[in-house]
């Protein structure tokens, strides 16, 4: 998907996702964004996609895992259990696993652990994230996510398991000759039931992808002023742009106060930290940083977190969208000399110049960047389709990729003509005229 606009019929509900290496408090930011909301009125559901969830400890209520439970006037809370969620859309799925496992020998137990296969867990929290989005119950939802790898390998998962339009070609393609083999193997190959899931969750993971584009939803990323924090959200922010989803906020928690009557040691923490403020003010501009500072006291229930989003965000509407950034467009350029037409894919990627690896490679109607460990397979709009890539170009934090018109060259005819035949010819128009 190169374009953020969408569509759709129905109104849909402001999202917010939150994201941030382990520990920096994304829970409490997002669980207080989403206490906020529910305040000013509006029906709010505050979900948790970590499978190590933590939304019931901090507002000291139990949390529903299968349906949303109450939590005040206006505010739900539901801990995504991707295990319900997985048997509920994919037991023919698991049984088809579990059952090659079985024929390889393994134990009953075993092959039916290792049917819940890597990055199921994630796709089916953002499934049940669009689900919810699109159910029309709430007038804004908050995604507390898992720490930052897990979080990037949820948006990953369903293009890498689509593969792009090659992969959905070939998966046609399986179901096919599974469908003649099927006679002659025997339990080895794929029942219906198998393709008929499979089948649900890419379209699925089509819906996701589109969903996750839409205006309504942005992400905000949560880190603390401190070095490795620092990088791991500059390579996140590189990843999630590499996706062309908008980040609207970048939120810094657990600031020292800068007062000198707290000793030495903090006093240490406290100017480093000034610096490293400094230096995230200038990594991210211009999205919009916010800042929450340690608190006396840890921030357990509502009220609390009701406290911390005054200081996050002042007078200003949590849900506001901070920030809209265009990740992809396409430039037209035209060759002064040779009158030759050129398509650039323009591609805005933050921290581009201080990334070691990059190539793009053409796959049929897709395109693959990779951007040292990130990689992302982009599906060309059609205006592309019947030109050749012919380069790419780093610019500083953009990503130029080059298209070029197919040339066809034009063979010359000539006409191989008899010169008895030819004077013949002229000599019978003679005798007409």
């Amino acid at each position: 998907m190169l374009s953020r606009d969408l569509t759709e019929n129905q109104a849909q509900p402001r999202v917010i996702i939150y994201s941030g290496k382990g520990g920096t408090g994304k829970t409490t930011i997002s669980s207080s964004t989403a206490v906020a909301l529910a305040r000013q009125g509006k029906r709010v559901l505050i979900m948790s996609s970590d499978p190590a969830h933590s939304l019931s400890d901090v507002f000291d209520v139990q949390i529903g895992r299968n349906e949303p439970l109450k939590i005040e006037k206006n505010l739900y809370g539901l801990e995504v259990d991707t295990i319900y969620e997985l048997k509920k859309n994919m037991s023919g799925f698991q049984k088809f696993v579990s059952s090659s496992y079985k024929n390889q020998g393994l134990d009953s137990g075993v092959a039916s652990e290792l049917t819940t296969q890597p990055g199921l867990d994630e796709i089916f929290a953002l499934s049940r994230l669009l689900d919810e989005a699109q159910s029309g119950k709430w007038d804004a939802v908050v995604l507390d996510t898992s720490p930052t790898g897990n979080t990037l390998r949820l948006l990953a998962y369903p293009e890498i398991i689509i593969g792009g339009n090659m992969g959905k070609q070939f998966f046609k393609l399986y179901k096919s000759m599974s469908s003649l083999a099927r006679p002659l193997s025997g339990n080895n190959i794929p029942d219906d039931d198998f393709f008929n899931e499979v089948n649900v969750l890419l379209k699925q993971m089509e819906d996701i992808n589109e969903f996750i584009l839409s205006p309504e939803v942005t992400f905000r990323l949560v880190l603390n002023p401190e070095k490795l924090s620092i990088l791991e959200t500059k390579r996140a922010y590189t990843f999630v742009h590499l996706y062309g989803i908008n980040i609207d906020g970048i939120v810094i928690n657990k600031i020292l106060p800068t007062s000198r009557t707290v000793g030495e040691y903090f006093e240490f923490w406290a100017d480093l930290h000034s610096k490293y403020l400094m230096e995230i003010d200038n990594s991210f501009y211009p999205t919009p940083v916010f800042r929450c500072h340690l608190q006396r006291t840890e921030p357990i229930g509502p009220d609390a977190l009701y406290d911390i989003s005054k200081m996050v965000f002042g007078q200003e509407a949590p849900d506001k969208t901070f920030y809209s950034g265009k990740n992809f467009w396409i430039e037209s350029q035209k060759n002064q000399v040779t009158s030759g037409h050129r398509e650039v894919l323009c591609i805005r990627i933050p921290f581009l110049k201080d990334a070691e690896d990059v190539s793009v490679e053409r796959m049929g109607t897709d395109i693959i960047v990779t951007v040292d460990r990130a990689q992302r397979i982009i599906t060309l709009p059609r205006a592309l389709y019947s030109l050749d890539m012919e380069k790419f170009i780093r610019e500083e934090n953009m990503l130029r990729v080059i298209f070029k018109e197919v040339q066809v060259e034009k063979e010359e005819m000539e006409l191989n003509v008899n010169k008895n035949v030819l004077d013949k010819l002229r000599s019978m128009r003679r005798l007409k005229i």
